[in-house]
């Protein structure tokens, strides 16, 4: 990745009191531009048509952004910074609601606390499973559904069980030492409790890392997708003609509960594998218990300028109102990569989700995408 970097003039250095030294802004930016099949521009399953049938959809998928790195230096040692993009520039204001894009951090030999958009303590140490070498990510099937980090399984009423609008923003304590480490976060309000531990080493000639998470959090509503509404009428000259409408959202309450996560991964010479757990439960008088258990596996394998990786993800059981639909469904996914060198890359992948409907009928949809990536 290439970077530019300014250093700062001795006026900016008057300007913050000379308290600070050794500062830097450094840019950095990505883009990429190919083709996705039943995919919006940002990968997500393209929408379904009337009779609630995902289309075929071939289209022309593109996008460039940019953000900086902020750093510096106290005098005492203590470093601080942040992190934005140019597109999440009003986000990271953070507003009347707190900051949900970017993130800012201070460290020091006491640790390190970040806020913003920035993982819970135990994504921090559970993390993702790898083989997504997509371009577009493929609705990120790989990625490990956090109530923290406000992830969902899907697009439905039910799948977005997980989906939690009040995660951001997050602020979180990290400590570590000899590979082993413990991180603590809460939301903004501070009604949650996010914590996670892991250790990381080399051993029998590859590198292996495990955490484990837990977090207990407040209860949060969620705005449920709604079937469209077939709409028939005429137009200005009396023809017959139809209509699809959106239909209202459905809101509905998840509640206090708890979520718990393992996960396990390694690397070993060209190969790479990754595997998650996570078990959510929640408890409202309205609804009674919710619990959905979800499972991940993923592995890559690199030779010369070329990799490609797969994985897998099932939600073992989902139980509770608005949860049965979902019981039992899983989603996976096979990617590729070529290194073309200077920071692009060839990028392509299919998948079958969890959310959109397919031609069967079920909750499910193939997606797939092909292009070129670049970082800067």
């Amino acid at each position: 990745m290439k970077n530019v970097l300014f250093a700062t003039t001795a006026t900016a250095a008057l300007l913050v009191g000379g308290i600070a030294s050794a500062q830097g802004i450094t840019l950095f930016g990505d883009a990429r531009m190919g083709l996705g099949y039943n995919i919006n521009n940002d990968g997500s399953v393209a929408e379904t048509d009337a009779d609630g049938n995902q289309e075929d959809d071939l289209r022309a998928v593109s996008r460039v952004r940019f953000g900086v790195n902020m750093t510096g230096e106290t005098d005492s040692g203590i470093t601080f910074g942040a992190t934005i993009r140019a597109d999440n520039a009003v986000g990271g204001q953070g507003q009347s609601t707190g900051q949900r894009d970017g993130s800012v951090f201070v460290s020091g030999s006491w640790g390190t606390l970040t806020m913003g958009d920035t993982n819970g303590a135990d994504e921090q140490w559970v993390g993702d499973v790898p083989g997504n070498y997509s371009l577009t990510g493929l609705t990120d099937i790989n990625e490990t559904k956090y109530i923290s980090n406000g992830g969902s399984f899907g697009n439905d009423s039910g799948n977005n069980f997980a989906s939690n609008p009040a995660a951001r923003p997050t602020i979180r304590y990290d400590f570590d030492i000899a590979g082993f480490g413990v991180s603590l976060s809460s939301n903004r309000d501070l009604t949650d409790i996010g914590v996670g531990a892991g250790y990381s080493a080399d051993f029998g000639g590859g590198s292996w890392s495990a955490g484990i998470g837990y977090y207990d959090y407040d209860s949060f509503f969620v705005d449920g997708g709604a079937e469209p509404i077939l709409v028939e009428g005429v137009d200005a000259n009396g023809d017959p003609v139809t209509a699809v409408v959106d239909g209202l959202p459905i809101q509905f309450e998840v509640g206090n509960g708890e979520q718990w996560s393992a996960g396990l991964k390694g690397t070993y010479d060209a190969f790479g594998f990754g595997l998650t757990y996570v078990k959510i439960n929640s408890d409202t008088a309205s609804f009674g218990k919710q619990e959905v258990d979800n499972i991940l596996v993923g592995a890559s394998f690199g030779w010369d300028a070329f990799a490609v990786g797969g994985f897998y993800g099932n939600i073992l059981s989902a139980e509770g109102t608005g949860l049965d639909d979902i019981d039992g469904d899983d989603a996976f996914g096979l990617t590729a990569q070529y290194d073309l060198g200077g920071g692009a890359t060839v990028n392509g992948g299919v998948a079958y989700t969890y959310g959109g409907v397919g031609e069967d009928g079920e909750d499910q949809a193939t997606i797939a995408d092909f292009g070129i990536k670049m970082a800067f």
